[in-house]
């Protein structure tokens, strides 16, 4: 009986080892310095060397193109209309206003 819960328990923590390695594995990515921005590099892996200003990207959801804000990767899509506006010390996406944008939201914080 002994022989079965430790058969068990470490089949177990074969199986749980597994998996937490692929979801690691899975988590490539990093951001990474470019000039004076901080772009998003997914096929790269370690330490991020940089913090964008404002983290995010647009993404594309059916129809529409919409800012993803936290969100990491490369932009899918560039909306039409609206800018990123300067708010304190943020950069923030305004999808109702127009304009130049008062910043960028990749630049190096």
């Amino acid at each position: 009986m002994t022989h079965r819960i430790l058969r068990g328990a470490l089949a177990m923590f074969v199986l749980v080892a597994a998996i937490s390695g692929a979801a690691a594995a899975g988590a490539a990515g990093r951001y990474k310095k470019a000039g004076n921005r901080c772009v998003w590099d997914e096929k790269d892996s370690g330490p991020n060397q940089c913090e964008p200003l404002t983290a995010g990207r647009f993404k594309k959801d059916g129809d529409k193109c919409e800012w993803a804000p936290g969100d990491n990767g490369a932009d899918q899509c560039r909306p039409a209309k609206g800018r990123f506006k300067k708010t304190g010390g943020k950069c923030e996406w305004s999808a109702t206003d127009s304009g130049p944008n008062q910043c960028d939201p990749r630049q190096v914080k």
